[in-house]
């Protein structure tokens, strides 16, 4: 089994997706979840830059638009928002990068929906500012300390990282 070491249904979290990139990394990470607060939300929202990356679950695609932060060497996080291409309800996500640790989780309505399955790997690339993750098998109600959940189907993404904030999102 992979280690999952965010979980991601805590209480405070906000903007639950976590991606790791698989780079070398020499900062701290936190073995709590990240919260992404309001402010950062809000900041995100106002931006103008068009969606710049993509989720899939299934036949399914989500048009995000994704803020990414370099929280020290080698290490990535970036944060998704965006609409459900169907129900028009509000889409999160949040990719985390650090070595060891991949996780990739997805909200909609503030509602955990789906999290890539623990005991597969998971694939997380970052070359060029662009960080692509392919063959995510999705489960829903995922329990991080067994590992079990229901099958929700395989998917991928992508993200082109424009620019980097320094750091980590506030709350993280």
């Amino acid at each position: 089994m992979r280690g999952h070491s965010l979980p991601f249904g805590l209480v405070g979290w906000i903007l639950p997706i976590v991606l790791i990139a698989g780079c070398s990394s020499t900062s701290e990470v936190s073995s709590t979840p990240p919260s992404i607060t309001e402010p950062f939300i809000s900041e995100l929202e106002d931006e103008p830059t068009p969606n710049n990356g993509w989720v899939q679950v299934g036949g399914l695609t989500f048009d995000l638009t994704f803020a990414c932060f370099a929280p020290g060497a080698g290490d990535v996080v970036a944060v998704g928002v965006g609409d459900h291409p169907t129900s028009g309800q509000a889409v999160k996500v949040l990719v985390q990068g650090f070595l060891g640790r991949p996780y990739v989780g997805l909200m909609i309505a503030e509602e955990v929906a789906l999290e890539a399955a623990l005991e597969d790997p998971l694939e997380v690339y970052v070359h060029n500012d662009k960080i692509t993750a392919g063959a995510i098998r999705w489960q829903k109600g995922l329990d991080l300390e067994t590992g079990e959940g229901e099958s929700a189907g395989f998917g991928a993404l992508f993200v082109d990282c424009l620019t980097y904030q320094g750091g980590l999102p506030d709350g993280y």
